[in-house]
């Protein structure tokens, strides 16, 4: 019989896998900007995107103090980050 694991289980699996791997911890990530919402709280949530494929992402308030620009669909960036859950 096989094992049963809970959501948090799983997502702190995940978690731990992205953490352990260099190349998810510093990415930098081309894509097009989409379904991009300002949130009250000061966070950027979007979608990067080419034609093949899709990753949702968020700029975290703090991180925004340096953006000199407006982010917007449609919109061409070179994105640079981490992979998480």
């Amino acid at each position: 019989m096989s094992n049963i694991y809970t959501v948090s289980q799983v997502n702190q699996y995940v978690k731990n896998m992205f953490q352990s791997d260099y190349l998810l911890n510093k990415i930098r990530i081309q894509g097009e900007i989409s379904n991009c919402k300002y949130h009250p709280s000061g966070h950027i949530y979007f979608t990067l995107k080419d034609k093949d494929g899709a990753i949702s992402a968020v700029m975290f308030a703090g991180n925004r103090r340096g953006l000199n620009f407006t982010l917007k669909d449609g919109l061409l960036v070179v994105a640079s980050g981490r992979v998480s859950v």
